[in-house]
């Protein structure tokens, strides 16, 4: 199952808000930067094996983020509660 980033993924906002910088903070372009956006992230997702990468600086390889574990956290974010059940 492939990510579509949505309205509250932070990585299109991230990039969504330095696109409008890059223009020079204009008024009426929200819309157009949300979109390049989304198909930028998109891409880069699709390049990336599906998802984001995950890398640490002796890991060598990139490795892609589990499907399963990813919906489950962004379910848990959503909801406002830790991505891991306790144990008590």
């Amino acid at each position: 199952m492939e990510h579509t980033p949505g309205p509250d993924d932070p990585r299109v906002r991230e990039r969504a808000y330095r696109l409008w910088e890059q223009e020079g903070r204009p008024d009426d372009r929200h819309l157009d930067h949300w979109a390049q956006a989304v198909r930028d992230i998109e891409e880069e997702d699709r390049r990336n094996g599906g998802g984001p990468r995950v890398t640490s600086p002796d890991a060598g390889l990139a490795v892609p983020d589990d499907a399963a574990a990813r919906n489950q956290r962004e379910a848990a974010q959503h909801l406002g509660q830790s991505a891991l059940p306790s144990d008590s």
